[in-house]
């Protein structure tokens, strides 16, 4: 009698075959971040006058800590390690020989660039960017739905009218106000080229590093347990997650109220300023909303609403990609952002600060919600594949 069940071995082996080509791409992303960043310790320990971290506001805990030669190198040496150890992930059996060491070196490195790069700067252009994408993005989806959608999108587009009516009439909203914005938003990247580069460079080190440190680690037992916790409790953990911006936007939408929270004086709450504070919000909002999509149906089936893409499956990296990314920016910023609310009047203003903005929070918890959407997918296809192999062999044996 042919047995149905796939053999252990095969299985196993499989499993392995999957987390090696997972970790080879991350492992060169890392390679590359970690050559950059060796760069820019170079160039700034050679020319000290080209280091972005020197500049007023800049909150890098290593580069508060130490000289601006003694951070170069730590830079560089940073930088190095990442080569090396990058080297060693995309060596033969790495996953079979070396996970452990592979899978703790990374979460280590990981955490070092966080402390030694991580930068205020980083939330800032990556929210600008966030909350521009998100206006755009619910402009064009609200036109969607109202020919695709009308009983979702009509509603939605009188919301939008309304919100828009009460920021024009009563905020003061004006139109010269929201193209000053776009113009200063503009030339602001522009301006800000270099930091907005290194950011770049310390996130994408922070993201590989950190799924080459699960995928490393889940070849042991203790992190499997972790993942399968995080997938029993992902409801709860992102829900949590999703709570992270909501006081943010809670605050920003206060502005369009007689009672607006953290705003500048009523004189120089100018057109510009509240466009900005507006679109800022809109991301926020649109985080949130985002997050429980992890555990939402649309998150894992595209909207029937939606154009050429209705009714298929979410592929599972359209959600992890941008959500690792996401937690990446706001976990490397949170340190930075902690020490900048160590500067206010009082202990009661630093607390109010990081409640209104918890990046400590958020990040790690957002970074969790994804983990486990991500093992949720995983064990689906597993199940998926599973069952084909048991239809395959009750065919064969038939």
């Amino acid at each position: 009698m042919t047995s149905t069940r796939p053999a252990t071995g095969s299985v196993a082996a499989t499993r392995s075959e999957a987390e090696t080509r997972l970790l080879r791409p991350f492992a060169v992303l890392a390679l590359v971040a970690s050559g950059a960043i060796t760069a820019f310790g170079l160039a700034w320990w050679l020319l000290p006058d080209s280091n972005p971290y020197t500049a007023p506001g800049s909150r890098s805990l290593a580069n508060a800590l130490l000289e601006p030669t003694q951070f170069a190198a730590v830079v560089v040496a940073t930088g190095a390690v990442g080569l090396l150890l990058a080297g060693v992930a995309l060596s033969r059996g790495a996953l079979r020989r070396r996970a452990p060491l592979v899978a703790g070196a990374a979460a280590v490195l990981a955490a070092t660039v966080i402390v030694v790069l991580g930068d205020a700067g980083t939330i800032t252009f990556a929210g600008y960017l966030f909350g521009f994408s998100a206006v755009v993005a619910g402009v064009l989806t609200t036109a969607v739905l109202i020919v695709r959608a009308p009983r979702l999108g009509v509603p939605l587009l009188l919301l939008l009218l309304a919100l828009l009516g009460v920021a024009v009439s009563w905020a003061g909203l004006t139109w010269d106000g929201v193209t000053t914005f776009l113009v200063r938003f503009g030339s602001g990247l522009v301006d800000n080229a270099l930091p907005i580069l290194v950011s770049a460079a310390s996130v994408t080190a922070v993201l590989a590093w950190t799924v080459v440190a699960v995928v490393a680690g889940r070849t042991t037992r203790e992190v499997r347990a972790f993942e399968s916790w995080l997938v029993r409790h992902r409801r709860t953990v992102t829900v949590l997650a999703a709570l992270g911006p909501l006081p943010y936007a809670i605050v920003r939408a206060s502005w369009l109220t007689p009672w607006p929270l953290f705003a500048p004086a009523q004189g120089e709450l100018s057109p510009a300023v509240l466009a900005t504070g507006l679109m800022l919000g809109s991301g926020a909002a649109a985080a949130c909303v985002l997050t429980l999509g992890l555990i939402m149906r649309w998150g894992r089936v595209f909207p029937r609403w939606m154009p050429r893409l209705g009714g298929r499956p979410v592929p599972a990296r359209l959600a992890v990609v941008p959500g690792l990314a996401a937690a990446t920016i706001i976990t490397i910023s949170a340190v930075p952002v902690f020490v900048l609310s160590l500067g206010a009047d009082s202990l009661i203003e630093v607390i109010v600060f990081d409640l209104v903005l918890p990046l400590w929070f958020w990040g790690p918890m957002l970074a969790l919600a994804v983990w486990a959407y991500a093992a949720e997918r995983r064990g689906e296809r597993r199940e998926i594949g599973a069952s084909a192999a048991v239809g395959r062999a009750d065919a064969d044996g038939a």
